[in-house]
């Protein structure tokens, strides 16, 4: 008796086994990024054999949103590795696999639940707006008054411009090529000397970072004449995008935020990532020189 119940309950096991329908898998290691941060997306298919005939259609594009890889390394799963310069809410969507049913085996159309991240500023320190006094009502019957409230704002509008020419002048200056040599060779002469020094503590990297750093912010100073040495991570991306291409602007602002991480937070980085990051760097400001002196 016992051994008919076994086989019964091994034999119902299988028939919901075999007709357990594929599903698709949906997660994520961020629910919000800022600007420029990147994430992984998983995407994995369930109750389906790794033997099977499975086609995956990703898009080409995914609006908001930057691709910058994806590893298909696992026939049942895709890992999307995004980042994003919109901020707001958007949904990482238009995932779809074509798999067999479990039931019939003919070929179905498996589309993946979008996964909505938010995208943000980084609102901290001292980058909030300042509150706006309100505007204080004035007697119409005193008209001598306004007339004087006029006079007044357009004396400040004046000084204001005037110390703004100023101020916007003397940021100019502060730009100054002290070196010998040109923006390209110094950055690439420092790079190759952090090259031949000793990664593997945390300290070494904070410190190599921290030239590292110091190099490519100046590089981008001298070639744009804005004082990137000056300028946090998040401002000096929102300086240099205007002018260099996404893949640019990303491969830095993985590498910044790495060094950030380092300095500030006392990550220690495995010493063959941070070889990569010099060398993506070096990469990096040769095809800046390239775009930016199509002529050289």
């Amino acid at each position: 008796m016992i051994q008919r119940i076994t086989i019964l309950f091994f034999c119902l096991m299988l028939l919901l086994c075999t007709q357990a329908q594929v599903t698709g898998v949906v997660s994520g290691n961020k629910e919000k990024i800022l600007i420029g941060e990147p994430f992984t997306m998983r995407f994995e298919l369930k109750a389906i054999s790794s033997s099977a005939a499975i086609q995956w259609q990703l898009p080409d594009s995914i609006p908001h949103f930057e691709i910058i890889s994806i590893d298909s390394s696992n026939v049942l799963t895709r890992k999307i590795t995004l980042t994003s310069f919109d901020s707001g809410l958007w949904a990482v969507e238009n995932i779809a696999a074509l798999v067999p049913s479990n039931v019939n085996g003919q070929p179905q159309l498996l589309k993946f639940s979008p996964k909505e991240i938010l995208i943000e500023y980084d609102t901290t320190g001292n980058q909030l707006m300042n509150d706006i006094k309100p505007i204080v009502e004035v007697n119409a019957g005193q008209w001598f008054i306004g007339l004087i409230v006029a006079a007044v704002g357009l004396i400040s509008l004046i000084l204001l411009i005037i110390l703004f020419r100023n101020w916007k002048q003397k940021k100019v200056t502060d730009v100054i090529d002290e070196s010998p040599g040109t923006a390209l060779e110094d950055v690439l002469k420092k790079i190759a000397q952090l090259k031949k020094e000793d990664w593997h503590t945390q300290l070494d990297q904070k410190r190599h970072f921290s030239d590292l750093s110091h190099a490519v912010k100046r590089y981008y100073e001298r070639k744009l004449r804005v004082p990137c040495t000056k300028l946090t991570t998040d401002e000096f991306v929102l300086a240099v995008k205007p002018h260099l291409i996404n893949d640019r602007v990303i491969t830095l602002t993985q590498a910044l935020r790495l060094s950030d991480a380092v300095k500030f937070a006392k990550f220690a980085a495995a010493a063959t990532e941070c070889m990569q990051v010099l060398e993506s760097l070096e990469t990096t400001v040769k095809q800046t020189e390239k775009e930016l002196n199509p002529d050289a």
